[in-house]
């Protein structure tokens, strides 16, 4: 089963990076934030999946992953 996700933070291990890399992985983080596709035939599946392809697109350990089901946000909506 297919489920969305809005990816609202992602927090990144920056031991042994250059300033470069840094700013490099901070683009590549301020893009990531929004919606996502994860699937599995259950939720811990589904986030497992999730976390795993934020971090092959971040190229990087994460240290951290937030987010919320696909629901009208300040991300996605319009006031």
């Amino acid at each position: 089963m297919n489920k969305k996700y809005i990816v609202q933070n992602i927090e990144f291990d920056s031991k042994f990076k250059t300033d470069k890399e840094i700013e490099d992985l901070n683009f590549k983080r301020d893009n990531a934030y929004g919606i996502w596709d994860a699937e599995g035939r259950n939720e811990d599946e589904r986030i497992n999946n999730l976390y795993n392809k934020v971090q092959d697109y971040m190229g990087v350990y994460l240290t951290s992953l937030e987010f919320c089901k696909n629901q009208p946000h300040a991300l996605t909506a319009f006031k």
